[in-house]
Formats: structure tokens, C-alpha cells, sequence
């Protein structure tokens, strides 16, 4: 294993009830908290108004701002930073998914800062300081409540850009399984195909590999397998709502390793800019395209996957025609997997007809000589278009 470090500030507290712990602990950080949501789902369900209850009750003052849409936009980040500034804000708590929660990393590190928040996302700043940021989870997907990772939207610029930051980790987490209850089957399966994502991603970190960090990589993206289609015919299903939000946590916390492959990741970034796909439903149709193009020069590593992970039946000391015909079948399942779930597994599929694979591959990758993924295989602008073309379906 390479040297690494780990660090997780973020106080969790996973169970029943969990977000009743809220006033309590907003009230450690200031009066004044502003709720930040998406959907109207958290209100119509009565959720916003307990915690608001909650908070008052420990002597909190509760501002409200709602809306926050899939792939966040930095100019709406912008708009919140002149709220909290006008308001005097203390804490930020976002109640919700992945999006409202990188909203809130954003606003966090933007209210204290005198230029544009951009400049965190384009590298032109570092955070010297930031407010605190609470988790109230009700989609269990990206791990933004564990981690220091925000990814914004720029419209203007066409660009999708994730930042880390020790300074956006959340202060506390609550995380209640029941509180995913009511996501739809599909939206379900696109924040569940993330987790996978994420655990697939270091999975196949070739400097990285071991017994320990392969089983815990293999055993949540196993756990996907089981509890999806569970949830999905019974989204009351605790147990399985509960398995998937620990998994979600775990997967993108470096719990069960640091660094990864985030080739698909990237190009994940590249489909939602251009065709404003859910970061999820690319990841669906990018992870085989890429184990597709794997196999050319490492059928064997495939085929272990598709072992460990899709039960394909493989005896590693058999000759390499064996570990082709392995990992072929192990895509298949994979895709097959997919579409159970009910996502699709291309492009074509996915609506997306007219596409230039040239074109994606540039935009990720304008300079000739950049790669991605050279934790397990350096893609350079070609590599990258040949899997785009794979996609495409």
C-alpha cells in the first residue's frame, strides 16, 4: 500500500430519530442558521418545519432558502453567500442530498471570502476560512456529508468542477435511513450507481490493492447488488435503506481506501455539461465502457472483478482466452445489473443520439499530453474517445 493520510472531523450520528439531535447541536455553533434544501419534498413531508421547531426550541433563529436544483450552480452558491452575509449567518445546515450539501461547502468557504467563489473551483484561491456546515441526509449517494469534496456547475464557462478542502468538511451528520423513504425508484438507483462508482474507482487503484482494501471495496459495491433492487420494490425497507446509507458514507470517506481511478468520474463531469445527464446515470453507462476498453490490456484484472463481484466463476491459473471470456460475461452482468435497476446502459439509450466523441475527449482533455486515470491506466485524449464511442452504444 502507498503511505496515505486520513482524516474524518465530521461527528455521525446514524439511526431512527437521528434528526432530532439538530437544535442540540446547531446551538454549539451560533444563533442563526440558515436551512438550505432542494425539493419541496422535505417540506411537504413536514421535515423542514421539525428541524426548524427543533432548532427554536435550543434558541436557534431559522432563515429558510429552497430550490437548490441536481448539478448546483456556483451563481446560485453566489447568491446564498449575499444572504448569509446580509443575515449574519452562523451555520449552515443543508437538509438533503448531495447537491444541497456541496451547495452549502460552497457557501461556506464563499461567505468569507472577499472575491468570487469561482476562484476556489478554478484554482485561482485557497479558503482561508469558512463557516460551519450541518447535514440533515435524506438521499443516500455522494458522501457529501462525510467528506471536504464540493462540485459545482458554471454555466457560463460549460464546466463542472469538484474542489476538497479540509476547511468544507460538514461539523456534524444525521443521518436517518427513514428519511430516504420517500426518494423515487429511479432517483434511488442513479445516487446508488454513485456509491458503486466510488468504490469501483478504488477498487481497481493498482498501488493500492491488498486483501483488506479489495473485500471492503468489493463488499459495498456487493451491497449495491443486494439492497437496490430491494429498496426499490420496497422503499420502506429499513434495513435496506440503512445498508445503503452507511454504504454511501463508507464508499467516498477514504474509509475503505484513498485515492482511486476517477477516470469515469471525470468523464461523468464531461455528459452532465454537455447534456446535463445525472452524475449517477453517466457513471452507469461510462463504468462498463471502461472495463470494455480494459480488457484489451487487462483481461485478467477484469475477469478478478467480474469474480469478485458478479460471481463469475474464474480460475486465475488458467490461460488468458479463460480471463476474457470471464470478463466479458462479468460487463454483461454489469450491464445487465443496469438495467434492472432501470437506467440505461448508453448513450443511444439514454436519449443521447448525435454525439462527437472527439469532441467530449478534447474538452476533458484539451492539452495532448494530459492523462486521467493513471492510478490504473493513463488515458490520453484518444483512450478517452475510444471509450466515449464505446458509450455511445
Amino acid at each position: 500500500m502507498k503511505d496515505f493520510e486520513f482524516f474524518l472531523p465530521t461527528h455521525i450520528i446514524f439511526g431512527k430519530n437521528a434528526e432530532r439531535q439538530v437544535g442540540q447541536l446547531t446551538a454549539a455553533y451560533g444563533k442563526r442558521v440558515l436551512l438550505l434544501y432542494g425539493s419541496e419534498r422535505v417540506v411537504k413531508s413536514g421535515l423542514l418545519r421539525s428541524i426548524q421547531k427543533d432548532i427554536e426550541t435550543y434558541g436557534g433563529v431559522c432563515e429558510c432558502y429552497g430550490g437548490i436544483t441536481e448539478n448546483p450552480l456556483h451563481t446560485t452558491a453566489e447568491k446564498i453567500c449575499t444572504v448569509v452575509k446580509e443575515k449574519q449567518i452562523d451555520l449552515l445546515l443543508a437538509v438533503g442530498g448531495g447537491s444541497v450539501i456541496d451547495t452549502a461547502k460552497a457557501v461556506s468557504i464563499g461567505s468569507c471570502y472577499a472575491g468570487n467563489l469561482w476562484d476556489f473551483y478554478s484554482g485561482k484561491a485557497v479558503p482561508q476560512q469558512a463557516l460551519p456546515v450541518g447535514v440533515v441526509l435524506t438521499m443516500a449517494a455522494t458522501a457529501s456529508e462525510v467528506n471536504c469534496v464540493s462540485v459545482l456547475s458554471n454555466k457560463k464557462l460549460g464546466k463542472k468542477t469538484a474542489f476538497n478542502h479540509p476547511l468544507t468538511f460538514p461539523k456534524f451528520a444525521l443521518l436517518n435511513p427513514e428519511l430516504t423513504y420517500t426518494v423515487p425508484a429511479r432517483q434511488s438507483a442513479i445516487g446508488t450507481i454513485d456509491i458503486f462508482a466510488h468504490a469501483f474507482e478504488r477498487y481497481f487503484h493498482l498501488e493500492q490493492k491488498g486483501i483488506l482494501r479489495s473485500g471492503l471495496c468489493t463488499a459495498v459495491m456487493k451491497t449495491v447488488l443486494v439492497e437496490l433492487p430491494l429498496v426499490q420494490k420496497k422503499p420502506e425497507d429499513y434495513e435496506g435503506r440503512s445498508q445503503l446509507m452507511w454504504a454511501a458514507a463508507m464508499a467516498h470517506s477514504d474509509m475503505i481506501g484513498t485515492e482511486g481511478v476517477f477516470a469515469c468520474h471525470e468523464m461523468s463531469h464531461i455528459l452532465t455539461e454537455e447534456y446535463g445527464l445525472p452524475h449517477g446515470l453517466a457513471l452507469g453507462i461510462l463504468m462498463p465502457a471502461w472495463c470494455k476498453y480494459m480488457l484489451l490490456n487487462h483481461p485478467q484484472e477484469i475477469a478478478v472483478f467480474s469474480k469478485e463481484v458478479w460471481d463469475v466463476p474464474y480460475d486465475e491459473s488458467e490461460d488468458g482466452r479463460n480471463a476474457e471470456t470471464a470478463a466479458q460475461d462479468g460487463i454483461s452482468r454489469f450491464q445487465n445489473f443496469i438495467c434492472s435497476v432501470g437506467l440505461p446502459v448508453t448513450l443511444r439509450e439514454a436519449g443521447i443520439i448525435n454525439t462527437d466523441s472527439r469532441k467530449l475527449a478534447k474538452k476533458m482533455l484539451p492539452d495532448q499530453t494530459s492523462v486521467v486515470g493513471e492510478n490504473f491506466q493513463p488515458l490520453n485524449q484518444l483512450d478517452v474517445q475510444a471509450i466515449f464511442e464505446l458509450a455511445k452504444g
